[in-house]
């Protein structure tokens, strides 16, 4: 199943500080995106018959198209540098992501309250269940299905 919006927002529950930067970095986000098209755009100008980037930048540069284009350069240089160097002063000396630890069948029993040694082999076997829980919150019956397709249970349901 696909979710419908893979974000999980809701604007309505942000202060107005929290909605003005989060709209200041969506616009920044975009504007980065449509610079990322400038070489197709130039290329279809170029079709059409304007040269308008090469006059200005390879015939005849001049002090301001150079100026521009050394500012352009020092502005990524800038955000890349700061990207890096924020990511570096977050993460050095911290152990990376690691799987998490194996965990014994006798913990996950455990954790859902199953004592039955035949419960518990079908929740440690089975890739899909189906878990019925009471009013208590403790589980009641499991139910393993014999493939996706297949909506008929694989065997009678195990009662705890």
């Amino acid at each position: 199943m696909r979710a419908e919006r893979p974000i999980v927002s809701h604007p309505e529950r942000q202060s107005l500080a929290q909605q003005f930067t989060s709209g200041t970095i969506a616009s920044i986000a975009w504007a980065i995106w449509l610079s990322l098209w400038l070489p197709t755009l130039s290329a279809i100008f170029w079709m059409i018959g304007l040269h308008v980037t090469y006059k200005s930048i390879i015939r005849a540069p001049n002090k301001g198209s150079l100026l521009i284009i050394l500012l352009l350069v020092l502005m990524c240089n800038t955000i890349v540098s700061c990207w890096a160097s924020y990511n570096y002063i977050r993460f050095f000396g911290k152990s990376r992501r690691r799987g998490s630890g194996a965990v014994s069948h006798e913990a996950v029993g455990r954790f859902f309250g199953v004592t039955d040694p035949e419960t518990l082999a079908l929740l440690l076997r089975e890739r899909r269940i189906n878990l019925y829980f009471g009013d208590a919150g403790s589980l009641d019956r499991a139910e393993a299905f014999l493939t996706e397709d297949n909506e008929k249970p694989l065997a009678k349901p195990v009662l705890v």
